[in-house]
């Protein structure tokens, strides 16, 4: 969809939901129960349980096996700042949503202020921070390594899966779209030959309700398929005044259907998917203020008349605005070993279709409303050839392509300002092409040296018109080529058996785009140039006391340049925000995550960072941002998470609370010179308290999130011309219960 309209809003809409259920019943880590439980001891927010553990494993943390490097290897050894979490923990910690992930996982943060179509996707700090929906966010996100591009594609597949893995930072040369902030991994749960199934239900605040399950079987010795699905329903949070409703609900849904064959030296996965979204568009909550832009005392829009009225997040708008988002997709994973060398060959194919209806002035007034859809089509393949990892040298080559046909369509009413409808067209065609080589080198059994490239060619063909616009009718034609590297290096030295130390350097890339927004000025016209990143990072990664603590630590510097944002513009008749390179920016921090197992029945999970940033060199017009700190960078945060265990009754009782500080943070990236883009310190309280028995088979709970009803910004924006700021607040508190079991 174009979206834009928005270009004002900037800012906008609530937190999406932040209950969703999950899926399949708990696998817990404990490799070795005891004998005096007839529960094993469930997982931490990174345990799995795959590997087989040794004898003084057996009350220790579990291990997860991931594929962060296109290898399988436990996260314990990949030099990379990452998360990994396995799809029974994520049901524990009940993380049902692609929003919810920001609960467990450090310096990531994902908002859907403009609804279902676009999440907001920042790590550590850098997104995308933009609505319009031809924009290829800097934190790409991966079904079973096939990326999932188009913007209206992301929210609904995080049902049935096996684990996610997110990584942050740069990751250019093994991922090639576009991750210069960082990469989403979402691996999903294959057929394994044999009969199973599992069943989740919640119902939840807000007449929620929301029921996942899957089957499998065998067919033949070699072929197996699994089956599964995802529904879920909620009534609005929000209040509508002048309609009388509730606002803001979501009835989404989603099925997957996977086959594997694997026989002799052949592994195949062959997956189709789908997944629909239909809700109500955005309603956003604006202020009124005066011509200057300061804050209006009596909150009334001079343009229109109107005033403020009921909760920080309610609204009185004549709009009924609505969205519908459709995907469906098939993917291929073939894999073939060829005696010391694998053949990987990833195939994909993504149409995705979305429908935007929304009022922006959030009001009764006929002042801004706007109507955008998209459709898209996606195609990719990838190969590649991976040694075996017995050889000192290891190696992993291979070719990439991309391509995406996008068509949005759009249309600004400005009915209140005596204007016509601005009714946009456009079509845009990405093609990428791309090679890389990733080498690992073990100098000694302790010592080995990193090295990668990866050369990407990116063609963008521009299609974009409009019989009436503020600067007039126009008919744009471009098409243009950027050729860029992306290269790593790393130092690796494994102290002992459980402490691995690392160095790395990143260098990424992030194509050129085009500006689909409001028109303003010929100048938006002009595509951004491509973004760069040099990444700096150390990191420790250590088991102590028998395999008793676990903690991954690191320490990151992030240079930008030519950062791409979209912004407000003061060039002369510009009244809103367009996609501009941001001169220079830089971001260092400290991040920590980590689990400890105090005894059999007591863990606690915590994790923390502390993250600064500052604009080097960024001028947009008249205004200068230099020293100005960039957005959705919280100065501190902290997650504990503690998990008591009481054995009963064969099975046992849980209680989990989950307490979270986040610092003073900038929430918009166009700066507010009042400060009301600005969301001072806060801290959250979620939790589970329940029962599972059966081996952890079967489990139910009662779940509460936000369970002070802190009211907190998530987005906001400046529309001065119109009248009004935006101010977008996150979800008030919701709870529920989950049963679900594993048959």
């Amino acid at each position: 969809m174009i979206i834009i309209a928005n270009r004002r809003r900037r800012l906008l809409l609530s937190g999406a939901s932040l209950a969703v259920l999950a899926f399949g019943t708990p696998v817990y880590a404990q490799t070795t129960p005891s004998a005096s439980s007839a529960v094993s001891a469930p997982a931490s927010d990174q345990a799995q349980s795959a590997p087989a553990a040794t004898d003084q494993d057996a009350e220790g943390l579990g291990e997860i096996v991931v594929t962060a490097q296109r290898r399988r290897e436990t996260l314990q050894r990949v030099p990379i700042a990452a998360v990994a979490l396995t799809g029974d923990a994520l049901l524990e910690k009940n993380v049902r949503d692609m929003t919810d992930l920001t609960i467990v996982s450090p310096s990531l943060k994902i908002d859907t202020p403009y609804g279902n179509t676009a999440p907001k996707i920042t790590m550590r700090g850098v997104g995308s921070g933009s609505f319009n929906l031809n924009t290829e966010t800097t934190v790409a996100l991966y079904l079973d390594e096939f990326v999932l591009n188009p913007v209206s594609s992301k929210l609904g597949q995080l049902f049935d899966v096996d684990r996610v893995e997110v990584l942050r930072g740069p990751q250019g040369t093994l991922y090639g779209k576009n991750s210069t902030g960082g990469a989403i991994n979402y691996i999903t749960r294959r057929p394994d030959g044999t009969t199973a199934a599992d069943l989740s239900a919640t119902v939840g605040r807000f007449g929620e309700y929301d029921v996942s399950g899957g089957a499998q079987t065998a067919i033949t010795d070699d072929l197996s398929v699994r089956v599964s699905f995802n529904r879920r329903y909620r009534d609005g949070y929000q209040y509508n005044s002048y309609r009388n409703e509730s606002v803001v609900d979501r009835d989404d849904w989603g099925g997957r259907i996977g086959i594997v064959y694997k026989s002799g030296n052949v592994d195949a996965y062959l997956k189709l998917f789908a997944d629909r979204s239909r809700a109500d568009g955005y309603l956003i909550p604006t202020y009124g203020v005066n011509p200057d832009g300061s804050t209006n005392a009596a909150g009334v829009n001079p343009v229109t008349g109107l005033g403020r009225t009921g909760r920080l997040d309610d609204v009185a708008s004549d709009v009924d605005p609505r969205s519908a988002v459709d995907n469906r997709g098939a993917t291929l994973n073939l894999n073939v070993n060829l005696g010391g060398v694998t053949l990987t060959s990833i195939s994909g194919f993504l149409h995705s279709t979305n429908y935007i209806r929304s009022d922006q002035d959030g009001s009764s007034a006929n002042a801004v409303f706007i109507i955008a859809d998209s459709r898209s089509n996606q195609v990719s393949q990838e190969f590649r050839l991976s040694s075996d990892t017995d050889k000192p040298l290891t190696w992993i080559v291979g070719v990439s392509f991309f391509h995406q046909d996008q068509k949005l369509n759009g249309s600004f009413d400005l009915p209140l300002f005596g204007l016509p409808p601005v009714n946009l067209a456009t079509h845009e065609k990405t093609t990428s092409f791309a090679g890389f080589l990733d080498l690992t080198y073990h100098l000694s059994d302790r010592l080995s040296v990193v090295g990668g490239v990866r050369l990407t060619t990116d063609k963008k063909e521009f299609d974009h018109q409009t019989a009436f616009s503020l600067i007039g009718p126009f008919a744009l034609s471009e098409a243009k080529r950027w050729t860029e590297p992306t290269y790593r290096a790393g130092l690796n030295f494994q102290l002992d058996p459980r402490t691995l130390l690392y160095v790395s350097y990143n260098h990424g890339y992030r194509s050129g785009a085009f500006d689909v927004g409001f028109p303003t000025t010929p100048d938006q016209f002009k595509p951004a140039g491509p973004e760069f990143v040099d990444s700096y990072e150390a990191g420790v990664k250590t088991s102590l006391f028998d395999n008793h603590l676990r903690i991954a630590a690191d320490v990151f510097y992030e240079q930008f340049s030519d950062q791409q944002l979209l912004i407000q513009r003061s060039d002369p008749g510009s009244i809103c925000c367009s996609l501009v390179n941001a001169g220079k920016s830089k971001i260092y921090g400290f991040e920590i995550d980590g689990v400890a197992r105090l005894s059999k029945n007591f863990d606690v999970n915590f994790q923390g960072s502390v993250l600064r940033s500052r604009y080097l060199e960024f001028k947009s017009g008249a205004i200068d941002y230099s020293g100005q700190y960039l957005s959705n960078i919280p100065r501190y945060q902290l997650r504990i998470a503690p998990e008591l265990r009481l054995p009963a009754g064969g099975g046992e009782f849980f209680l989990s609370p989950d307490i979270q500080f986040t610092g003073r943070q900038r929430v918009s990236t166009t700066i507010d010179p009042y400060g009301r883009d600005i969301q001072d310190d806060y801290t959250l309280v979620n939790g589970q308290l329940g029962y599972r028995w059966g081996n952890g088979r079967y489990s139910v709970f009662g779940w509460v999130r936000n369970a002070t009803d802190k009211r907190y910004l998530l987005d906001a924006g400046q529309f001065t011309f119109f009248g009004y700021n935006q101010a977008v607040y996150a979800q008030p508190r919701t709870y529920g219960i989950t049963i679900s079991g594993r048959f």
